[in-house]
This record gives structure tokens, sequence and C-alpha cells, in this order.
């Protein structure tokens, strides 16, 4: 009672190509769920389509076509700048992405649940530890984007009767993630014994490692419980970037230089962003199964 096998359930999965996607895609695989991923990126695989969210008529068509029976809504514009000069075309792919996505669903009746990942982000300058139900505060246009996608979301399915599960994610990280980010790029550094420029690092944050990040994902898809709700996915503890990369330095054993300092603070920066995982963890069984000092020698 209350389970949903999604062995042989079409799944879509949207930005399946991107880091957490391609790991969702492949825990979805062996679940034997059969995987459509939706992406602006694809390998010429028979189950990828190359679509443009923002624009309608692109998801409507496959959308029809697959017609999901669940669908997990990773893409998005990535851009936690403070800069509002980019806000049309992030708010084009993370919201108007968001809202193409439910009207091309409206009349899928086999759709089970639309399952969101927003981010931790929306709660801004609420203190910690952030709980679902905070005023959100969105800092950026990027986590403005986020809040405006979950109001629609609840809304659509207020007046459509269409279930869904937000998920709200804290900073996360695993092996072979994108240079882009913060701590490839350390973890790049400290192998190769190099320079490391950042802030002081005072800043507090909440890491959980991609694989309970995908457990999350899969607990809102297979238990009933997880519909029409929103949840904290992270580990309710939060570690300073300093102390953070220190650790990392330790586990390594790395002589890297790192230049604490360096590197200025963003403007309304979150300074404690650590959440409550009470809601997931007592709702769905959510449990965090990878502490940091046990991964980070594998990264």
């Amino acid at each position: 009672m209350g389970s949903i096998n999604l062995r042989y359930k079409r799944v879509l999965v949207t930005g399946g190509n991107g880091y957490l996607g391609s790991c969702l895609v492949k825990a979805l695989g062996d679940l034997c769920s059969e995987v459509f991923i939706l992406d602006q990126k694809t390998h010429g695989n028979p189950n990828e389509f190359q679509v443009d969210i923002s624009k309608l008529d692109e998801v409507k068509k496959v959308v029809g076509e697959i017609r999901p029976q669940f669908v997990f809504h990773l893409a998005a514009l990535l851009n936690r700048d403070r800069d509002f000069t980019i806000h049309e075309k992030i708010v084009a792919v993370n919201y108007t992405g968001t809202m193409n996505l439910l009207l091309a669903l409206k009349d899928i009746e086999e759709c089970e649940n639309f399952i969101f990942t927003s981010t931790s982000d929306v709660y801004g300058g609420n203190q910690s530890p952030f709980t679902e139900d905070m005023i959100l505060q969105p800092v950026s246009p990027y986590s403005m984007s986020k809040s405006f996608a979950e109001t629609a979301i609840q809304t659509f399915a207020n007046i459509y009767k269409f279930d869904y599960t937000i998920l709200r994610l804290f900073n996360f990280f695993g092996p072979n993630m994108p240079q882009n980010f913060f701590i490839p790029q350390l973890i790049h550094a400290m192998k190769h014994d190099s320079h490391f420029k950042m802030t002081e690092g005072e800043q507090a944050r909440d890491f959980l490692y991609v694989d309970d990040i995908v457990q999350a994902l899969i607990l809102a898809a297979t238990n009933v419980k997880a519909k029409n709700q929103i949840f904290n996915v992270c580990s309710g503890k939060s570690i300073t970037l300093r102390d953070f990369v220190l650790e990392c330095k330790d586990a390594l054993e790395s002589n890297c230089t790192i230049d604490f300092g360096a590197l200025p603070y963003r403007e309304s920066e979150i300074w404690n962003m650590v959440g409550d995982n009470s809601k997931i963890k007592e709702m769905l069984g959510f449990e965090v199964k990878f502490e940091n000092k046990m991964v980070i020698p594998k990264l």
C-alpha cells in the first residue's frame, strides 16, 4: 500500500543528458523503466528528443508522442548571478518551459505524477534551517524563476486536478561533475596541487552526494505520499565552505594552496543555507546514505 512500481512505466526526464539527469536515467534503467529523454543536447539515441522547452509546439509534439506516465522535470538554465539583464532568458527556460510542459501534459490522462526539481536558493534570507512552509525570498533571477515555476505547478494542479511533487534541492556533488561547478574546480586543484582562489568561505552550505539526490527523486515517484507535496532534499547539516575545503584537502592529502579571500562574496549572499529534512524522512523514508568524508576521496 502506498508504493508505486516504475517497472515498464513510460518515464520522461527533461534535462536527461545533464549531470543529474544522466544519473537519474541510469537509476531508472536499473528499475526497468521505459525512459525517454528530452534535452537540447542529444546523442542520436532513439529514446532522445532534441527540444527547446521554451517553445510550446515542440514540447506538445514530443509529449503527445511519448504520453509519459511520470515526468521528472530537471531541465533548467542554471545561473545564480544577481544580474537582471539575463532574466528574460532564464525565465523563458525555467518558468515558461515548465508551463509548456504542464500544458502539453494537460490532456495526458496516463500521467501519474509531475516531479519538479526546484532549488534551496528560493529560501533566500530566511532564517535557517529552512522549512518547506517558509515564505520564499528569491535572491536572483534564477531562484525567482524557480519560485515562479513552483507557483505555476501548484496553480495548474489545483485547476486541472494534476498530481505533482516539488523537490527543493540543496547543494550536491559527485564524480565527473562539469568543471563549471565549485566542487569539481576545487577537486581538480587539489589533485594537481595547484593554486585555488575563493572567498573567505564563511558561508555555510548543506551538501549531499548525488546518489542521495537520485534516491529522493525515485522516492518522489514511487511513494504515493509524495503527491502534491513539497520537500527539502538536504542533509540537515551545515558546514562552512572554508571547513569543507580544508576537509577536502585533508581527505585528498593535497598540497594545494588555498587563497581564502581572493574572491569577493556575491551580493545578497545566503550565509547559512541549511535545510530541515524531517518532512522527507518522515513521509518518504529518505535517509542520507553518503557522508562527505566517505565520498570525497572517490571524487
